[in-house]
């Protein structure tokens, strides 16, 4: 009977690469989520343009 030399690290980053994806995927939405609610502060006004008012 012959066995297979099997490399534990190709073996280990087999299993481990679904996870590495979601925790890519995890990490690329919640990046996109807080882009999209970042509030810019609002420009404040020159007296200029309030003396017109």
């Amino acid at each position: 009977m012959q066995y297979e030399t099997v490399n534990e690290a190709t073996l280990t980053a087999r299993r481990l690469r679904p996870l590495i994806f979601v925790v890519v995927a995890a990490k690329l939405a919640v990046s996109a989520l807080l882009l999209t609610t970042v509030q810019f502060p609002t420009e404040v006004e020159t007296p200029e343009i309030v003396a017109l008012r």
